[in-house]
């Protein structure tokens, strides 16, 4: 999974990664640039797992992990950085994600809307992620227009494929009416065809958005009020203050509950950012917890037992036989498989089963 971050310049996109990444990477030292994002793999985090692999006193502890991926802000006007937009808009294309990072923080060092050419101390995230969207939906049109013109010139010329290409076409003009209404490609698609079609160019506006509002110390105790406070921004909505909780993130584990007190601040909020990623995604967890290992696998909503064995191991899936399922809840509260077997909370699935989130099993296969 593979989330990159995007936003308008000194919006606090590489705060947020410290803060994420816990400053495995130097960023002062070695920013991020246009053909070289800075990544790192960050854990989701589950106190769920953090049970299970206590309970089995597991050696070995695996998370689900999303790569972040940190670029410069967007640029948009700038005729100077057209080809730095450029390159950005290519590791957009190649995310899973999007992380829409939003100024919530009043400053006089931010540069105001582009071409206005003033200082904009107060916020607009709002219009911040307007002008984010318009960027995207020009660069999607741009393409969209490209590809319809080279199929024009293709579906006049007899050819075996000139019906696949009309309807390719049709479907096109879809998309272009779609994006020149202001409207993402998100949803246009109707069929398995057509959402290939997408995925062969790429659409920035198909993909998921988390937006996460980057707000000010004075507002870090309570950043659910100040994201309860932005009118017109999409839901959900993650706040928090990006350089205060990287600036924490960098201290030693036992330096960080008194200066979280002192800044009052209950809890880190990055955590929250990682959650909603893994949400935007359409994603659930389901747990494999064995004395070896414990684990925690992601999977699309909707996959079934079949195919969440495949996310384990291949052989799993070659071989599967059953499943069996019991909910956390019900392998916590009975204290471990064997008394949940005990009691009845196990269930015997086969292979069309559909996994649910939270969901601890133990698939039986052949070898």
């Amino acid at each position: 999974m593979n989330a990159v971050m995007t936003g308008l310049p000194l919006a606090g996109k590489t705060c947020l990664f410290d803060a994420l990444s816990g400053g495995a990477v130097d960023s002062a030292a070695a920013p991020a640039r246009p053909d070289h994002p800075n990544a790192a793999m960050v854990a989701v985090p589950d106190s769920r797992l953090d049970w299970l692999a206590d309970h089995y006193r597991a050696p070995k502890r695996t998370p689900v992990q999303i790569e972040f991926l940190d670029l410069p802000g967007m640029a948009p006007g700038r005729a100077d950085l057209a080809s730095q937009n450029t390159a950005i808009q290519e590791y957009l294309r190649r995310a899973d994600v999007l992380v829409a990072v939003l100024r919530g923080f009043e400053s006089s060092r931010v540069p105001g809307p582009y071409g206005s050419g003033l200082n904009k101390v107060r916020t607009d995230p709002k219009a911040d992620l307007a002008v984010l969207h318009g960027e995207f939906l020009l660069s999607d049109l741009d393409i969209t227009l490209r590809r319809m013109e080279k199929l024009e010139k293709q579906v006049a010329k007899p050819s075996p494929d000139r019906e696949a290409i009309r309807r390719e076409l049709e479907f096109l003009g879809r998309c272009r009416q779609a994006l020149e209404a202001e409207q993402p490609l998100h949803g246009v698609a109707k069929s398995d065809a057509e959402r290939n079609i997408l995925r062969g160019f790429a659409a920035i506006t198909e993909k998921p958005v988390l937006a996460v509002l980057n707000i000010g110390e004075d507002q870090a105790g309570d950043p659910a009020a100040a994201a309860a406070r932005q009118a017109g921004l999409p839901q959900p909505l993650v706040a928090l203050c990006a350089s205060l909780e990287a600036e924490i993130a960098r201290l030693a584990p036992d330096e960080r509950p008194a200066f979280m007190k002192e800044m009052g601040l209950d809890r880190l909020h990055a955590a929250d950012v990682v959650l909603g990623v893994h949400a935007a995604l359409n994603r659930i967890t389901f747990f494999t917890a064995r004395e070896k290992e414990a684990a925690a696998r992601s999977v699309v909503r909707g996959t079934t037992a079949h195919d969440a064995a495949g996310e384990v191991h291949t052989d799993m899936a070659k071989g599967f036989i059953r499943a069996e399922v019991v909910t956390f809840e019900d392998f916590k509260r009975a204290g471990g498989l064997k008394q949940a077997r005990a009691e009845g909370l196990v269930r015997i699935e086969g292979r069309d089963y559909v996994v649910r989130d939270g969901d601890v099993i133990l698939f039986h296969f052949s070898r």
